[in-house]
C-alpha cells in the first residue's frame, strides 16, 4: 500500500470514527471530577513540547532501526531508549506500542498514562490517541473527554486533527446541522461566524448554543465574554463537561453586534 493511499485510509477511518462513533451508554454515572484528566495548558494554540538535543542521537536510531526491522521486539526496544532519552516522540511510539499490548497486557495501563502525560503538555498525536479511545469507550463519561483531546490536538497543530475537523464541519455545515459558516471556533483568528443576515443577538445567540449542542454534546456552559480586539466583536463561551475538563468556543460577533467604536 503506498502512502497517500494509507493516509487516505486514515483519514476515512477517522472521518467515520468523528461523524458516527459508536453506541453511548444510556446513562453519565455522576462522580467527583478526575484532576488528572484536565491539562493546564494555555487558550489560543500550543506549544507542543520541543524535542531536546540529547535525545537526538537516539531518536534518530530508534527511527532508522524501526524502518530497517519490523520486529515487534526490536521496536519496542529502540523506542524505549529514544523515550528514556527524554524525546516526546520516542514516548509517544513507545507509549502506543504498550498500550496496544506490544510488551503484554500488565504494561497497557503504564501506556496510557504515558499518552495522557504527553497530551496534557500539549503533543498532538498522544491527544489524537485520547480521542480515538474515548469515542470508542463504552463509557458515557470517559466519551465526553473526546471533544476535549480533540481541542487539544488541534490547537497543538496535529495535522490530522486539524484536517479531521475541517471536513467534519464542512459535513456539518452541508448537512444544515450546523449554521451555514466558516471558522472552527477555536481561537479569535478562527472564530466561528454566521454567513447568513442576523438582526441582533436574538438571533445569533441561539445559532452559537446551536453550534455548542452539535460540537460538545452535553457539555454546559460556565462562563460567556464580550471580547473587543482587532476592531472586531467577540463571544466567548466557556464550556465543562461532566468530568471538569473545559474548553473555549469562539464566535464573531461582529457583523450583528456593531463594530466597537462606531
Amino acid at each position: 500500500m503506498s502512502l497517500s493511499i494509507a493516509r487516505f485510509a486514515g483519514l476515512a477511518a477517522l472521518l467515520l470514527l468523528a461523524g458516527c462513533g459508536t453506541p453511548k451508554p444510556a446513562a453519565l454515572v455522576e462522580r467527583p471530577p478526575d484532576a488528572r484528566f484536565v491539562a493546564n495548558l494555555p487558550d489560543g494554540p500550543i506549544t507542543p513540547p520541543a524535542e531536546p538535543a540529547e535525545a537526538a542521537a537516539a531518536l534518530a536510531d530508534a527511527e532508522a532501526q524501526s524502518k530497517a526491522s519490523s520486529d515487534a521486539a526490536t521496536q519496542l526496544a529502540v523506542w524505549q531508549r529514544a523515550a528514556a532519552a527524554g524525546s516526546p516522540e520516542g514516548r509517544f511510539r513507545y507509549a502506543t506500542m504498550l498500550s496496544f499490548g506490544a510488551a503484554g497486557p500488565d504494561k497497557v495501563g503504564a501506556g496510557f498514562d504515558m499518552l495522557l502525560d504527553l497530551a496534557k503538555k500539549g503533543h498532538g498525536q498522544a491527544a489524537m490517541s485520547l480521542w480515538r479511545l474515548s469515542r470508542m469507550s463504552n463509557s458515557a463519561n470517559l466519551n465526553q473527554h473526546a471533544p476535549y483531546w480533540f481541542n487539544i490536538a488541534r490547537r497543538s497543530g496535529d495535522a490530522m486533527a486539524v484536517e479531521v475537523y475541517d471536513k467534519l464541519l464542512a459535513d456539518h455545515r452541508t448537512k444544515g446541522e450546523l449554521p451555514p459558516g466558516s471558522g472552527t471556533g477555536d481561537y479569535f483568528d478562527s472564530a466561528i461566524t454566521f454567513s447568513q443576515p442576523l438582526a441582533g443577538s436574538h438571533e445569533g445567540v441561539p445559532l452559537e448554543y446551536k453550534v455548542v449542542g452539535v460540537l460538545y454534546p452535553g457539555w454546559k456552559q460556565v462562563t460567556q465574554s464580550l471580547i473587543q480586539r482587532d476592531g472586531k466583536s467577540f463571544d466567548v463561551l466557556e464550556l465543562e463537561n461532566v468530568e471538569g475538563q473545559r474548553v473555549k468556543i469562539y464566535f464573531d460577533i461582529t457583523a450583528w453586534m456593531g463594530v466597537p467604536g462606531m
